[in-house]
């Protein structure tokens, strides 16, 4: 399934109860935080391909612990072998790319579990994927965690993005 296949509109906000714990309300062409941690520029990557944005524009976000939550209610479209790394496309046609860590393709999928599968819908705050981060690090990788958007340039502009502390399910950035 292809990155910018089929776009749906939909501009309805959606109320979200979710394991969580949080409620909140899902505007089209927001991105809730999938983690709890510290937002970064994207810039500020160490790993040249996400810092100029070649993959999309987003953020990264240095985890407090190793659960990734959907940051969106979408469908899942992709998820890499190795766990690592995790596609979404939401109703209004926006993609999403959830990629832990910086190089850990290399730990070929050792630290990752996946709890979905290519083609499962989820809403904002279900686990999408529980990860070492301890062993991340002892690996020798870092456990930086990037949220992009590959097919920005047709959702219009992106806001300007949070930075600092983050709790998961925080809006991140939306495009208008």
């Amino acid at each position: 399934m292809g990155f910018l296949d089929n776009i749906f509109r939909s501009k309805e906000k959606k109320e979200i109860d979710n394991p969580v714990g949080k409620s909140i309300i899902c505007e089209p062409k927001t991105i809730y935080s999938p983690l709890k941690g510290t937002v970064v520029p994207l810039s500020q990557v160490s790993d040249p391909v996400f810092a100029e944005e070649v993959m999309g524009p987003g953020v990264g976000i240095e985890p407090e612990e190793g659960k990734l939550y959907a940051p969106v209610d979408g469908e899942i479209i992709s998820v890499f072998p190795t766990g690592h790394a995790i596609g979404m496309k939401t109703e209004d046609g926006m993609e999403v790319l959830l990629h832990i860590g910086i190089d850990t393709v290399q730990m070929e999928g050792d630290g990752f579990q996946a709890f979905v599968k290519q083609g499962d819908h989820v809403k904002a705050g279900e686990l999408l994927v529980e990860f070492d981060c301890a062993k991340i690090i002892e690996k020798g990788y870092k456990t930086t965690t990037m949220v992009l958007v590959p097919n920005a340039a047709i959702l219009g502009t992106m806001s300007q993005p949070h930075i600092g502390a983050v709790e998961v399910l925080d809006p991140l950035f939306k495009f208008q």
